[in-house]
């Protein structure tokens, strides 16, 4: 037997419980009570797609209100239970006194049924023990918010007991789901509300409305070529204020649907409307043909069955039409590089059929120079999809430096017709290595200057060959004076690589300052073919009396620095370079006899010697530029001295005995006049 779990607690009830065994919580006495075939039905809320605003579930009760002595619920709806009697304790209350004074309340009946649009009214019996005049006001302690209360005026003489009828209603912009919920009412004193009664009434909201309506949407469901499909039927409930629960079935004139609900049995909560998720299976018409059912849902409880009504409306399509088995060859167009041998695929295509085609394959082609191979040979072409087979095909090489096409054709048989796939075969043969290969000379062009030597980079390309290239090198120049030689003499190049080596070369030089240009040719051999490759030598001749020049320059000046400062010009005449002690040696000189004239020459001559030593600088400073300074320098450089060595002589009347360093001053002035000369650039 299904079980009923208390909302507030979760503790398991039986069926039929009506309050919870834990917590005494007021199960209700709608919720699972529906029947079918006299067992009851548990079901489950689905989604709610719609509600009519309700008031909040029943409050529990407590567990000494269980009793019920109540009418019987023998007027309830059919398929609700009978709502539980008004307990015991309730019935038999007795009025309570909170103070000396307090009225004496009695109530007659303390079960209130109350509907919409027709209150309920409970007897009061009020008695006033007071010895004055006093009001009374009856309110109730925490009531529903959808429950409305409504008294007469109650003025009581001393001692005086008067029948009062308290009025229940309810709100009328509200649902109240059907419930018994206990009421304290209080009659209070007007004159001091210490003085106060309280009694216990059961409000009891009875069931009331009509069953739920049953819909189904959509109300026409079209499949195509399908057997299966999905609608949704939705239960609405909002005119009634309890649950209700049913068991859902669906069906069809001929008995082939089958149904799938989602759930099965449905409980519609009060004053809402909830949707049923439906899936269903159909078998399909034959192939181009339309079938149209009638498909039947239905609620069901001991009440009775709701049903609703939708049309199915299935078609499927034609029978298919075979399409003829289609081939191709993949690659349709095979390029091959020094090879005899290609793979290919043949692919059958049998999408647009509907049944196996078993095909054999076969190779041809109009010159009878390829030889096939197919695996499989044989196969079984599925519908629907492309089976793929291997090819292979043979072929003799062309020469070498050439190419040849062979158009074929691959042909599939099914036993009665041949489909035809054509493609072509393209075979190329390598030229030779050397047919390919290339040579450079880096730079093209080299000029080395005065040098006799210069190096070029060679370059073997091989990157259009398909073999290895062995090759040694020769080098000639146009006139033959140029020798080459090259590091490694021989050189393997890999195919699709650039091998390199160096070329040194030697030259004679051209005459001086003269430019000589060579024209070089490289050769490079495999033994069978030669490649060449050109390259130019430029060379300068050395010009050698720029350098002499100065070589003869530097030496001039030296000596004339040596001739003037380190040695004597005289016979026994010590150098003596102190130009402060000139009228010191005058005095000297005329002290020993010498004639004025003679003593002054005598004493000039530390002056020369040093202004001999600047012009030998100068003639130094004129290495740097194209020796006009030189020449300058090294020509007073004569004449002073010659003029001194003649004005010596015309004094003493004889010419005076000589030592070294006049000859060596003249002497170093003409090589420095010669360097000049020879250091000026050539015009």
């Amino acid at each position: 037997m299904a079980e009923r779990i208390c909302g507030v607690c979760g503790t398991r009830n039986d069926a039929d419980a009506r309050f919870c065994k834990n917590c005494d919580n007021y199960l209700g006495w709608d919720v699972g009570a529906s029947t079918l075939d006299g067992e009851a039905l548990t079901g489950t809320v689905p989604t709610v797609v719609g509600m009519v605003p309700a008031e909040p579930a029943p409050t529990p009760t407590t567990a000494a209100d269980a009793t019920s002595t109540g009418p019987a619920a023998a007027s309830d709806p059919v398929g609700v239970p009978p709502i539980p009697a008004v307990p015991a304790a309730v019935a038999a209350a007795q009025p309570t006194q909170a103070a000396h004074g307090s009225p004496t309340v009695a109530v007659a009946n303390s079960d209130a049924v109350v509907t919409a649009g027709a209150p309920a009214e409970v007897e009061f019996t009020i008695e006033n023990t007071l010895t004055i005049v006093d009001g009374y006001v009856l309110e109730a302690v925490d009531p529903p918010s959808w429950l409305v209360l409504a008294h007469p005026d109650v003025h009581l003489m001393p001692g005086e007991v008067r029948s009062v009828a308290l009025s229940l209603g309810l709100r009328n912009d509200t649902m109240v789901v059907a419930q018994r919920v206990p009421l304290t009412v209080v009659v209070r004193s007007m004159e001091d509300a210490e003085r106060n009664a309280t009694v216990s009434v059961i409000v009891t909201v009875p069931p009331h409305g009509p069953r739920p309506t049953l819909e189904a949407r959509p109300t026409l469901i079209r499949l195509d070529d399908a057997d299966s499909g999905h609608f949704s039927v939705r239960l609405d409930n909002r005119t009634a204020n309890y649950p209700q629960t049913v068991g859902m079935s669906g069906g069809d004139p001929e008995g082939v649907v089958t149904f799938a609900f989602t759930p099965e049995v449905v409980e519609v909560p009060a004053g809402a409307m909830v949707e049923v998720a439906v899936a269903f299976t159909a078998p399909q018409p034959a192939p181009g043909q339309q079938l149209n059912r009638q498909l039947t849902v239905a609620a069901t409880n001991d009440e009775g069955a709701i049903t609703t009504i939708l049309t199915l409306v299935q078609s499927t399509a034609a029978a298919p039409v075979d399409a003829p088995v289609r081939v191709q060859v993949q690659p349709s167009s095979i390029r091959l590089v020094d090879s005899a041998e290609a793979d290919f695929e043949v692919h059958v295509d049998n999408r647009g059929g509907h049944s196996d085609v078993t095909v054999a394959l076969s190779g041809t082609d109009p010159e009878q120079r390829l030889s096939f191979a197919f695996v499989p040979a044989r196969f079984v072409a599925v519908p629907g999809h492309v089976t793929r087979a291997h090819g292979r095909l043979r072929a003799h090489l062309p020469p070498r430096g050439t190419s040849t096409t062979h158009p074929f054709t691959v042909i599939a048989s099914d036993g009665t017709s041949d489909i035809e796939a054509s493609a072509s075969l393209e075979i190329t043969a390598s030229a030779a290595a050397m047919a390919t290969a290339e040579v450079r000379a880096q730079p093209e062009k080299l000029d080395i200057g005065t040098h006799g030597d210069g190096e070029f980079s060679i370059q073997v390309d091989n990157r259009r060959g398909s073999e290895p290239l062995n090759v040694v090198f020769a080098g000639r120049s146009d006139d033959g004076l140029v020798r080459a030689r090259f590091s490694p003499p021989n050189l393997v190049i890999a195919p699709g690589t650039v091998g390199h080596a160096r070329m040194s070369v030697s030259s004679p030089h051209p005459p001086p300052r003269q430019v000589g240009v060579r024209q070089l040719e490289i050769l490079v051999s495999d033994g069978t073919q030669s490649l060449t490759a050109s390259a130019e030598l430029t060379q300068t001749g050395p010009d050698r009396r720029r350098p002499a020049g100065r070589w003869l320059a530097l030496i001039g000046a030296l000596l004339v620095l040596v001739g003037a400062l380190a040695i004597p010009w005289f016979q026994d005449v010590p150098v003596d370079l102190n130009v402060g002690a000139l009228p010191q040696n005058v005095i000297t000189a005329l002290d020993a006899g010498l004639p004025p004239f003679t003593a002054a020459v005598a004493v000039a001559e530390a002056p020369l010697r040093i202004l001999l030593a600047v012009l030998a600088v100068a003639m130094l400073f004129g290495l740097t530029g194209k020796g006009g300074l030189i020449r300058k320098a090294a020509i007073l450089v004569v004449l002073l001295t010659v003029a001194y060595v003649v004005s010596v002589a015309v004094v003493i009347s004889t010419f005076p005995p000589l030592s070294f360093g006049i000859p060596i001053i003249v002497v170093g002035a003409v090589l420095g006049y010669v360097g000049g000369i020879l250091a000026r650039p050539a015009g």
